[in-house]
């Protein structure tokens, strides 16, 4: 705890009540949608997931992550996504997000980038880590693990002198920030759905700034990180056909916390521009606990909104719940990577338009599941037709061949005076055979092998005997 903040003893942030209900039923979750009765028209165009070009043009900071982004042959739009959770991991904790409609947001966030294989995913990454190193010993990157490893990331042990001046070792919070990492998103999900994990409850509890640890009593064991001391950075991978197991958890809150950004990018030039160089950031100082201020206008939407949703007039998807808190915190994060404590208009506007490219890019998520679904379920339909085809023509081949033996066997006995006719030869086969196929192609059969002998309506005795 940084010298002169005061801790409370519990934080509810804003994105859990106030922002909307997480909890609620996950009327978008790819789990319950069901399955369309036609296929999904593949000629629509969706409208592209990327940033508009307007967008990269509108700060020097932006240009430059963009350059950064096409100079290696990458999507601007991921590299954006990496480089705001490298902002947010730098971001001391200690500075706190404005609380339009509540107790203060944080900077905590949730980045997933998603696309096809070979995209790209994770080398944008890279090209962030260029654009904006980080050397600082109490800020972590590294792979992430369980829920419990997330928490022990912050800690390590350390020499103290008891009460009695003995030295010891006990566990004390030696990191400040956690940028987490994970190549292959959909590992997350396997992780957290395992039984007993705890690990989508801690990060959507890190996310909203909440305490995390519990408190044991040997301090060689306690794992306690206090709201505001500490700060956690997610970016994870997505293939786009993966990712639908990430939304089927709307109901536990996980997918609501993430702002997606596509891997592809249609507006790559042929020729490389040049390397920009890194990033040069002049965090803003300020003191322990102090918010950064938000435009007057922001407030107000934002207010207006949960005020909408509280009285019942507007209601909200369950993807969307926390979309005004995901959209604070990266309005934030362009402010802090501009040095400023104070969130513009501006911010907010551009804050939107990351929104709107996350929930196009979130769109293709659900229409690959769609698609899915419907192509597994057609093909499971024709499987069931292929199999009732077959299991008719292997009736109705076992109804001809008795059919014709029975005829064949009538006719041998000689039971009829001369020849005997179509009408005699009809009693003696099955009344359920002849639902399934006819005397005629009964008598073609007999006739065929050479068991009967057909000359106008008199049916003769043949060479062959069944």
């Amino acid at each position: 705890m940084v010298a002169g903040e005061v801790e409370p003893d519990h934080v509810l942030f804003a994105g859990e009540d106030e922002y909307g209900d997480y909890d609620a039923p996950a009327s978008r979750s790819t789990a319950a949608r069901p399955v369309p009765d036609t296929a999904p028209d593949e000629a629509a165009t969706p409208p592209p997931p990327n940033l508009p070009a307007s967008f990269w043009d509108e700060l020097p900071e932006l240009a430059q992550i963009r350059d950064a982004a096409h100079s290696t042959a990458r999507s601007a739009d991921a590299v954006l996504g990496a480089m705001l959770a490298r902002v947010s991991a730098i971001t001391p904790p200690t500075l706190r997000g404005p609380s339009p409609v509540g107790m203060p947001s944080t900077f905590d966030v949730c980045v997933a980038i998603v696309g096809s294989t070979g995209t790209g995913k994770s080398s944008a990454g890279d090209v962030a880590a260029a654009l904006l190193p980080i050397n600082d010993a109490q800020i972590l990157e590294a792979s992430l693990g369980s829920g419990e490893g997330l928490e022990e990331s912050y800690f390590g042990m350390v020499i103290e002198p008891d009460e009695n001046g003995k030295n010891q070792k006990v566990k004390r919070q030696v990191r400040r920030a956690f940028l987490a990492t994970l190549d292959e998103g959909q590992a997350l999900v396997e992780m957290g759905s395992r039984k007993g994990s705890t690990l989508l409850p801690t990060i959507r509890s890190a996310w909203s700034g909440q305490r995390l640890g519990k408190q044991n009593a040997s301090g060689e064991t306690t794992r306690q990180l206090a709201p505001a001391s500490y700060r956690l950075a997610l970016l994870a991978g997505f293939q786009t056909e993966l990712a639908t197991a990430l939304l089927d958890d709307a109901s536990g809150g996980t997918p609501q916390r993430f702002v997606y950004f596509a891997a592809a990018d249609p507006s790559i030039p042929d020729i490389a521009p040049p390397w920009p160089g890194p990033f040069n950031i002049q965090l803003p100082r300020h003191q322990a606990g102090e918010q950064v201020d938000l435009a007057g206008e922001v407030t107000a939407e934002i207010r207006g909104r949960s005020l909408a949703r509280s009285r019942g007039d507007i209601v909200i998807d369950t993807l969307d719940s926390h979309r005004d808190l995901s959209r604070l915190k990266i309005a934030g994060l362009f402010a802090v990577m501009a040095g400023r404590k104070n969130i513009t208009a501006d911010d907010w506007r551009r804050s939107g338009d990351v929104l709107d490219a996350s929930d196009r890019t979130r769109q293709r998520i659900v229409d690959a599941a769609q698609y899915r679904a419907f192509a597994s379920a057609r093909t499971r339909s024709a499987g069931v037709a292929s199999q009732a085809a077959y299991l008719d023509d292997s009736a109705s081949e076992r109804a001809l061949a008795s059919m014709a033996k029975a005829i064949a066997r009538h006719v041998h006995k000689g039971v009829c005076e001369g020849a005997c006719r179509r009408r005699c030869v009809s009693r003696s086969t099955s009344g359920k055979q002849r639902q399934i196929v006819t005397l005629d192609e009964a008598l073609d059969v007999a006739a065929a092998r050479g068991w009967i002998v057909i000359e106008a309506d008199a049916i003769t005795p043949g060479a062959g005997v069944p």
